[in-house]
Formats: C-alpha cells, sequence, structure tokens
C-alpha cells in the first residue's frame, strides 16, 4: 500500500528531496529551539512531536534517502512496540528516580556553590551551552558503552544498533534498561548548569537533532555538520563494522568526536550489529544475552578512527 506515493510525479519528488536536503534540518532546529521559548502548555508541545514525527516519517516514504530501508508493516509494529516499551519505562525512571536524583545533586550543587549558570548571557548562548555540555557528557556514555563489554550489556545498548534499516522512529527503539543511563547526563547537566526553561529548548534541539540523525533521507552534512550530527555521520556509527561503529558517538553533536578524535566521514555500506536483524525477543534478552550474529558488540580494546 502505498498511499497515493506512486502517483507523485518524479520531478515533485526531486523537488521536495532538494528542499529537504538543504533546509529541513535547519528549519526544524530553529523551531524546536523556539517553540519552548513560547511557553507552551504540555498538550500542545506533544503535538509538536507528533506531527515532526508524521513528517519525517511521510518524507521517508515519499523521498527515502536508501529505498531498501524502507520497512514491512511487521517490522514497523517491531520498532513501535519497543518504542512504546522504552517510553514507558523512561517515564517510570523518570519518576522514581529523576526526581530523588535531581533532588540530591541539587544539595551538592548549593553546598559546594557548583551552580554556574551565566544568566547574563544571550539566551541562544545559553542554549547552546547546555546542548554543548550535555552532549560531553553523554558522549563519554555512549563512548563508554562502545568501549566496555559491561556497560554495553548493562545499557542494553546494542538493542538499538540492532536494526537493519534506520528511520526517525528509530531515534526512540532502545532498550528499556537504558533509560537511567540516558537520563544521568540531564540530571547532571541541570543540576549544574539550572535554566529550567532553556534547558527544556536545549532539550528540543537535542531531541530534534536525533530525530534528523536517524532518518533516510539525504540531508547535507557539510556547514551544519561542522557541529550538529547529521544523519551522515549517525550512520556510520551504526554500521555493521565495529571499527566504523566506533566513531561518530555525539548523537546530536559531532564537535565532541572531532575534538577528542573519533570523528569518520565515510559511507555505509550496512548497518546494525550483524548480518540478520535480531527478533524482538532477542532485543529484549541483549543484555543478558548477545545474538550469536553480533559482530559489533565490544570485545576488546576500541579501534580508533583516523579523523577526516
Amino acid at each position: 500500500m502505498d498511499l497515493g506515493i506512486s502517483r507523485i510525479p518524479e520531478y515533485r519528488k526531486k523537488k521536495y528531496a532538494h528542499l529537504a536536503k538543504y533546509y529541513l534540518q535547519p528549519v526544524l532546529m530553529i523551531l524546536a529551539v523556539s517553540i519552548p521559548l513560547l511557553m507552551l502548555d504540555k498538550v500542545s508541545y506533544q503535538i509538536f512531536w507528533f506531527c515532526l514525527l508524521l513528517l519525517l516519517t511521510c518524507l521517508e516514504a515519499v523521498i527515502p534517502a536508501r529505498p531498501k530501508w524502507q520497512e514491512t508493516f511487521n517490522d514497523k509494529l517491531m520498532v513501535l512496540g519497543l518504542v512504546w516499551i522504552a517510553s514507558a519505562v523512561g517515564d517510570l525512571v523518570k519518576s522514581l528516580l529523576g526526581m530523588s536524583l535531581f533532588t540530591w545533586l541539587e544539595t551538592i550543587r548549593d553546598t559546594y556553590g557548583l551552580g554556574i549558570w551565566p544568566s547574563d548571557w544571550p539566551m541562544i548562548a545559553q542554549i547552546l551551552l547546555v546542548f554543548i555540555s550535555y552532549e560531553l557528557v553523554n558522549y563519554w556514555y555512549h563512548r563508554g558503552s562502545h568501549s566496555w563489554t559491561w556497560l554495553w550489556k548493562a545499557s542494553g545498548h546494542g538493542t538499538h544498533h540492532a536494526f537493519k534499516s534506520l528511520t526517525a522512529i528509530n531515534t526512540m527503539a532502545n532498550h528499556p534498561f537504558e533509560s537511567l543511563f540516558l537520563l544521568l547526563p540531564r540530571i547532571i547537566v541541570g543540576v549544574l548548569l539550572g535554566g529550567e526553561q532553556v534547558g527544556i529548548a536545549a532539550g528540543s534541539l537535542f531531541t530534534v537533532t536525533v530525530f534528523m540523525a536517524h532518518t533516510n533521507l539525504d540531508l547535507n552534512s557539510k556547514i551544519i555538520g561542522w557541529l550538529f550530527t547529521t544523519n551522515r555521520y549517525h550512520i556510520h556509527h551504526h554500521s555493521m563494522v565495529r571499527e566504523e561503529s566506533n566513531t561518530n558517538y555525539g548523537c546530536a553533536c559531532i564537535m565532541w568526536d572531532r575534538v577528542f578524535g573519533t570523528f569518520n566521514d565515510a559511507d555505509t555500506k550496512e548497518v546494525g550489529i550483524g548480518k540478520t536483524q535480531p527478533s524482538f525477543t532477542e532485543l529484549m534478552l541483549m543484555p543478558f544475552e548477545e545474538p550469536k550474529s553480533s559482530e559489533v558488540a565490544p570485545s576488546g580494546p576500541v579501534v580508533k578512527a583516523s579523523a577526516n
């Protein structure tokens, strides 16, 4: 069922592809930063994210960068099932642990005077500071999960890498165990820097960028890719080749890979952790048992990629 896609003239598809390549990511990032500052209610904010995912999913159907990555109905159900479970567990972790951890770290901040929020900076500078700082913490967690077998297993990070095709919805396809690990950088940076409204805007910028990093669209990386992660770089991180997967750890900010020598700009032939995609049961059991076909799980020293 192509929902009328086959009837769209090729010249229109080329026009859509050109607009998406050069303008889609910058425009969405500007919207992501602007919308939280408008103080919208929670429902309006959720509608924005739903519309964003719907837009990207439609574009992936009309102008996919890799047509072979278009998923079957069963594949979509499996991804959506994993997303639903991961989201439910993530919300539970936030409600049970997030507030207590935040309160504990907030006490440490106030006791030792660690609050360093530069409230006199321009708003955009404050947003970028939170964004870059969060990604610095996240970079080292992400790199560690590819370096140490125990962290790879404890976080279930391999589940996120297991898919043989990537789409925007794959952004949220994580193992439930990883919810805590993804929450910690946000809490640490939020406590040290503060600035709730600015933090929400930085979080929105991060979310839009990671959606774009997983989407199956042809996007330009030449300018925006100096600071922000694009899908060309992140798809390479999802490579089935372990040495290629151990690069480009920045989920939204590629700058830290450039600084620490793990950046690599190269084509990617195939993604996943092995030749075949694990079943739903295998994905859920990955913290306890790695699929036999896995070729990406850490089993020794990280092979350092040469920076290009």
